[in-house]
């Protein structure tokens, strides 16, 4: 399934680019969720610093009370401290990237073509921590109990890999799994780098196992699991 790069990155600034029930702002590479919830709503990942302006332009027609962190890398907590305040929002993430953010672990490419991309990657990772911010809410387990008080219908799921602490959130037919899958690339393709690559080949068989309709990626359109298991089977199968 190709995508189209006219489509996948222009900016929202009128109304809300939809898929199925999805709500979204990918800008540059970057793509940013909101998921609705009874007592407001839930931001997906913050983006890089070069995205700040527009994604938060676009969320505050949202009533944004909590932001979500899939994983503790840059682009996707850098304006984590910036849009808490911004928003007077709680933050959650996954008690096992706490550290990530000042402690680099090198990631390791998933195929040779990406091994130049990792080299950087490993050394801006290393030399451009996100700005410090302060979680309110650790995520410890799956499940939905924590997204039931909060106010929410889903379950987190955890899909380490990519990150120790790789967490996606399961909400109806959609999981928003971060960099658990990818189409940064224009087309639905697995992540190009993990810390643990056995452990992101056990994540992804989750992933066909949970078998959701849609795949909120945090780099690309969402992408339907039709298109995606094919790319997932492939690869474990390599």
């Amino acid at each position: 399934m190709k995508l189209e790069r006219k489509q996948r990155y222009t900016p929202v600034t009128n109304k809300d680019r939809k898929c199925g029930d999805i709500t979204y702002h990918s800008f540059r590479g970057t793509t940013i969720y909101i998921i609705h919830g009874k007592n407001g709503d839930m931001m997906v990942d913050t983006g890089l610093f070069h995205v700040r302006r527009a994604v938060r332009k676009w969320a505050k027609r949202f009533n944004v009370k909590y932001i979500f962190i899939t994983h503790a890398h840059a682009d996707h907590d850098w304006n984590a401290g910036r849009f808490k305040k911004a928003f007077g929002a709680r933050l959650l993430l996954n008690k096992k990237d706490f550290g990530l953010r000042s402690n680099f672990k090198t990631m390791k490419a998933t195929r040779p073509k990406y091994r130049f991309k990792c080299f950087q990657l490993n050394i801006n990772g290393k030399l451009f921590p996100s700005p410090r911010y302060k979680v309110d809410i650790p995520i410890k387990s799956e499940g939905s109990a924590l997204l039931k008080r909060l106010g929410f219908e889903g379950e987190f799921v955890f899909l380490p890999g990519h990150t120790d602490g790789m967490t996606a959130l399961l909400c109806g037919d959609t999981l928003y799994c971060g960099d658990s899958f990818t189409a940064l690339f224009y087309e639905p393709e697995i992540p190009p780098y993990a810390i643990d690559i056995d452990g992101m080949k056990k994540s992804l068989k989750k992933i066909l196992e949970i078998n959701p309709k849609w795949l909120a990626c945090g780099h690309g359109l969402p992408v339907k699991m039709s298109d995606a298991r094919k790319v997932i089977i492939k690869y474990l199968n390599e």
